[in-house]
């Protein structure tokens, strides 16, 4: 049947949100309707002006609506029969969008070998005379020989890790939280980088803590910006992530993290660094807390080098502040679970982990060749996370091209995520650990390119 021929599906919006733009809540409505199947390829959509009459708004949002539908590739329009749902070809090879969306918004690593591994030392840890110690109370930091060991596994040539002054967590969110309950109270400023961790975002709203923004540069964090916003706001504390940013993946020098260290000790700052990412670096950057140790927290954790589920985290705090640690982890979780920090050192001591940490870098290194390879512009890293920093072209911004991503079938991570202000980041994450192998990467990664590669639609202002 040609499509002239076709007949209106007479659709009207089950709901619409009232929350936000009217445009956007129905094309939420619209595409909501085609992926559970009310709508299906080749219905065709009722004229601008009939919808607009229906639910009362302008004939101008209905076509504004239209438009972003057209541009996530969930209808298109053909001049003179109308509108149709039908999801437009886009990738490599005329492939259609997938209608599983590929998941790269989400920071993990790729499948490897942790799996098998684990399965391994569970079995040991299973035996009975290994699992009744574990069982028992233990100390709210930690076993005190899971600390020393874990505090030397941290430890190398750029950092001496003092078990006594290292606590173990669940995962690093928990030790984030510790920590900004360590030096902050209900109100309080906080530094951060312009564009930070979602994570972070979380744990400060729940703590009822104001982020005030830094700007950056090709490092991280500007000195001059940090002592203008410390000054201005007069927050007295820093999160950053000095290795590896999330979402930039820019790393400070050696001169930069001394620099900071000097502003730290002129404003009476404390530091929170974030360490997660710096395994992924074979000689890892002096972290700030060797040149500040007592105005420092330290946070790694080994859920980005075994797997998510591993939560098991470190912090390591000023001397000072050893008592006050241990009372809040006591209040909020008395202690991590001695099996999994049992685990944690198996891997170690079996060398295991030294293999998984290998086998994370060499599959980073093999999806990030494949992302700058597709994306020349982006930055040319030797040792890179799981992620990496998609600069975008003054005409698409951030929302616009994830909103255009999602329509055709891929994930990326949401502009929102990791903004600390209103102003567009001028790029956007792409995490590279999700797809099953370098082919179905590859694939998504040139479907993300061709969109770049069309203009986004002329969308006009409504009232």
């Amino acid at each position: 049947m040609g499509l002239d021929r076709m007949k209106s599906s007479g659709w009207l919006p089950r709901h619409l949100s009232a929350e936000g733009p009217r445009y956007l809540a129905l094309v939420n409505a619209l595409e909501q309707d085609v992926n559970e199947g009310r709508l299906t390829d080749g219905s065709r959509l009722p004229p601008h002006r009939e919808l607009a009459e229906q639910l009362g708004l302008s004939v101008g949002t209905v076509s504004k609506a239209y438009q972003e539908a057209e541009q996530r590739g969930i209808i298109s329009g053909h001049v003179g029969q109308g509108t149709f749902v039908r999801r437009r070809t886009l990738g490599r090879g005329g492939a259609t969008a997938a209608r599983s969306p590929v998941n790269m918004a989400l920071n993990v690593p790729a499948d490897g070998r942790e799996t098998d591994i684990l399965s391994g030392l569970l079995t040991e840890v299973a035996r009975i005379r290994d699992l009744a110690p574990l069982l028992a109370y233990h100390p709210h930091g930690g076993i005190v020989e899971h600390r020393e060991i874990i505090a030397a596994n941290v430890s190398d040539g750029s950092f001496n890790a003092d078990p006594a002054r290292l606590f173990l967590c669940n995962g690093a969110q928990h030790a984030i939280d510790i920590a900004l309950r360590l030096v902050a109270r209900p109100g309080d400023a906080i530094l951060v980088d312009a564009l930070t961790y979602s994570g972070f975002k979380a744990t400060a709203a729940a703590n009822h803590l104001t982020l005030v923004p830094v700007a950056m540069d090709d490092e991280g964090a500007d000195p001059d910006a940090l002592e203008t916003a410390s000054r201005t706001s007069g927050a007295k504390v820093f999160y950053c992530t000095p290795t590896l940013q999330s979402p930039t993946a820019r790393t400070m020098s050696l001169a930069r993290r001394q620099r900071i260290a000097e502003l730290a000790d002129k404003l009476d700052l404390t530091i929170i660094e974030d360490d997660v990412y710096g395994f992924f670096l074979p000689e890892r950057p002096v972290p700030l807390t060797e040149l500040i140790p007592d105005r420092s927290f330290y946070i790694t954790s080994y859920s980005k080098c075994v797997a998510p589920g591993f939560r098991l985290g470190t912090l390591t705090v000023p001397s000072a502040l050893t008592k006050q640690t241990e009372l809040l982890l006591h209040a909020s979780s008395w202690f991590v679970a001695p099996m999994l920090s049992e685990l944690a050192v198996r891997l170690i001591g079996s060398g295991k982990l030294g293999d998984l940490v290998r086998e994370r870098r060499q599959q980073a290194i093999d999806r990030y060749r494949v992302f700058s390879g597709i994306f020349p512009s982006v930055e040319r890293l030797k040792f890179p996370p799981f992620y990496g920093w998609l600069p975008l072209p003054p005409e698409w911004s951030a929302v616009g091209f994830a909103s255009a991503a999602r329509g055709h079938g891929i994930l990326v991570t949401p502009p929102i995520a990791s903004m600390v202000d209103d102003a567009d980041p001028g790029g956007i994450r792409v995490c590279l650990g999700a797809p099953k192998d370098l082919p179905e990467l590859s694939n998504a990664l040139y479907t993300l390119h061709e969109i770049i590669a069309h203009q986004p639609l002329n969308v006009f202002s409504v009232a």
